[in-house]
């Protein structure tokens, strides 16, 4: 007997063990994705990728720790397995005929994965929930300070390519990157965990801006400016957030002072946003041609139930292949993706499992606000910001498809659900 109990607690401990290096490889996995962007994602031996490498990790280290069960009182995790099994059976029939180009377009719901995964090993050991926090404040340390510096190196020096692959190794998105900095910006104004002076966390979020932020698209720049508003409609009262805005004001108005035209092609960027101009009309008007295509055909044709499915390329097989060449395959917004492939069922499921998610999110930070959970309420609006900017870029870009803003996005999910739960059954381990 005393023999079963110790080869029962070295097994527990082994778990305990995967799953904690687990964590810490994930880390440095989305800090990769971060800081490397595209180039990092080619990493690996096709198509055994990192982001495909790491899932692997993470589905081994889920079912050896069976930690599920605990998540599944949550609805979020019912609409999001729900969801995962209705793309599954809209992927299935469609492999034989469209091969690793269904396995592909599958990363849309198979990156799901990650945030059940994240969820159970948080909740089955919540201590594991303060280790997620602290790797995310040096994360914040890492992006604030050497962003500028990796921005900077990609846009001027010819980078070496990732082996079999034609990008660089270091091929960042302004979307990817002005989403970081606006969740990062939650993270200092909100939760008081991030380990940083106020003035150097300002000095270097103006060098970010100032750096990133001019050269951003369009979508990145609206995704900021999404999650700012949030993060300043709810933390009016900080003093923080005040100290960023005169700054940033004053530092604006000396500069257009000084050279108004500085200004000239990031105002005409934003307004393209709004209105009719000259700068990326052609793309804009060519996306809104699309995106209504795949609407009416499917909410009003043929593909209302099932969709076109996992593997067909929405591109070239309707019409609209911008490239000619077929290497567009998403229409640049993964909302309508989500209906050209899975039908009206599956974009209910997406609204779901999304709308449900934020909506108590936001619900939790007002419920911690309200009983001066400061740390609590950081985390929530940290989690808000993020869903906010990367729902914002998943309407103008090609983000939830790939592994770059995907896992970065099912990882966020699966840390709000943790908090969720672990606010709830053990709200004392963050106070």
């Amino acid at each position: 007997m005393l023999g079963e109990t110790s080869v029962s607690t070295t097994n527990s401990a082994k778990k305990f063990v995967l799953a904690d290096k687990f964590l810490t490889w994930h880390s440095w996995v989305l800090l990769g994705y971060a800081l490397c962007g595209r180039g990092f994602s080619y990493w690996g031996i096709p198509p055994a990728y990192i982001g495909e490498i790491t899932l692997f990790f993470g589905l081994i280290t889920l079912s050896i720790n069976k930690s599920i069960p605990k998540i599944l009182k949550l609805p979020q995790t019912w609409f999001l397995i729900i969801f995962m099994l209705w793309c599954c059976i809209n992927t299935i029939p469609y492999f034989p005929q469209y091969g690793l180009d269904s396995i592909r377009d599958a990363a849309l719901w198979y990156y799901c994965s990650f945030a059940l995964i994240i969820a159970a090993l948080l909740v089955g050991k919540p201590h594991r929930f303060i280790f997620i926090i602290n790797q995310y404040e040096r994360f914040s340390r890492i992006f604030i300070i050497l962003m500028p510096f990796i921005w900077f190196i990609s846009r001027t020096i010819s980078l070496p390519r990732v082996p079999g692959s034609s990008l660089e190794i270091i091929t960042l998105k302004p979307a990817d990157t002005m989403t970081h900095l606006s969740t990062i910006t939650a993270f200092f104004i909100g939760s008081n965990l991030l380990r940083l002076q106020s003035s150097f966390f300002i000095l270097g979020f103006l060098i970010n801006l100032a750096v990133v932020g001019i050269n951003a698209n369009r979508a990145g720049m609206l995704a900021f400016l999404n999650a700012f508003f949030i993060i300043s409609f709810t933390k009016y009262k900080s003093s923080k957030i005040w100290k960023i805005l005169t700054i940033l004001v004053f530092i604006i108005l000396l500069v257009f002072i000084t050279n108004p035209e500085i200004f000239e092609p990031l105002f005409v960027r934003i307004s393209s946003i709004f209105l009719n101009n000259q700068t990326g009309q052609g793309t804009k008007e060519y996306r809104l041609e699309w995106w209504t295509y795949l609407i009416n055909t499917t909410i009003f044709g043929d593909y209302f139930w099932t969709g076109r499915g996992f593997g067909f390329n929405l591109g070239a097989g309707t019409g609209f292949d911008p490239l000619g060449d077929g290497r567009v395959r998403n229409p640049h917004n993964g909302h309508v993706t989500v209906l050209a492939r899975a039908g009206v069922p599956g974009l209910v499921l997406w609204l779901l499992i999304q709308l449900s998610w934020a909506g108590t999110i936001l619900a939790k930070y007002l419920q911690c606000r309200a009983k001066g959970q400061t740390k609590w309420a950081g985390i929530f609006l940290t989690l808000l910001a993020y869903w906010v900017a990367s729902m914002t870029v998943t309407t103008f870009e090609v983000i939830i498809e790939g592994p770059t803003g995907g896992i970065w996005l099912w990882t966020m999910y699966g840390v709000g659900l943790a908090a969720i739960k672990i606010y709830k059954t053990h709200p004392e381990i963050l106070t």
